[in-house]
């Protein structure tokens, strides 16, 4: 069994095609930010590309566990985000105006399909972050290639992480250091506050 998550109108043979957009057509509508409808090690390979950098720096734990969850020890993975560094690197030599676009994301698909605050990015990635963000849920990064714009990481999932391994990492934050919050909130005390959100606003936490 293969997932390709968020996959826009890019159908591909031989995939399951989900996305949260039902205009896309995809083979299953399903609301990215919520668990996924299979059970644990099921899939075999999981594709995701232009997905990851739209959910925000706490969401997107809770996101990918569930991409990691369903995946069985030994299927591979494909994640490609955009490169943050390049990106700003573009952005300082060409100017504003050229990629402040790709800086942001896009909310009108394909310049047709209208898909809403869930178009912006919301995360940047390079290299060394993306692959240690995809090590900390037991997936190793057998190759990580820039292509264009992009990062495009291929992994195996070595181990299984649990939500009892995951619940006291911390999470950095800059503004709440500076601020009046903490310098660091543990991963389970944000996933505590994404569900109350989510159950509060009866909405996903990335609409």
């Amino acid at each position: 069994m293969k997932l390709h998550l968020g996959c826009g109108t890019k159908r591909l043979e031989g995939w399951i095609n989900i996305d949260s957009v039902e205009a896309c057509e995809p083979d299953r509508v399903h609301d990215i930010t919520t668990p996924l409808p299979y059970e644990d090690s099921t899939v075999d390979e999981i594709l995701a590309e232009d997905l990851l950098e739209h959910f925000d720096k706490y969401a997107r734990y809770v996101v990918f566990y569930e991409w990691a969850r369903v995946l069985r020890i030994g299927g591979k993975i494909t994640v490609q985000v955009p490169n943050f560094k390049k990106l700003l690197f573009r952005y300082f030599k060409f100017g504003y105006d050229h990629f402040v676009d790709a800086v942001f994301g896009e909310n009108l698909w394909e310049s047709r399909i209208y898909i809403g605050y869930f178009g912006n990015h919301k995360w940047g990635y390079s290299r060394k972050t993306l692959e240690e963000f995809v090590q900390t849920f037991g997936i190793v990064a057998v190759k990580t290639d820039e292509i264009g714009l992009n990062l495009r990481l291929q992994g195996v999932k070595r181990k299984h992480i649990s939500w009892t391994d995951l619940d006291d990492i911390p999470i950095y934050s800059q503004a709440n250091k500076c601020g009046k919050g903490e310098e660091y909130v543990s991963l389970k005390s944000a996933r505590e506050k994404i569900q109350c959100f989510q159950e509060s606003s009866q909405q996903s936490f990335v609409r």
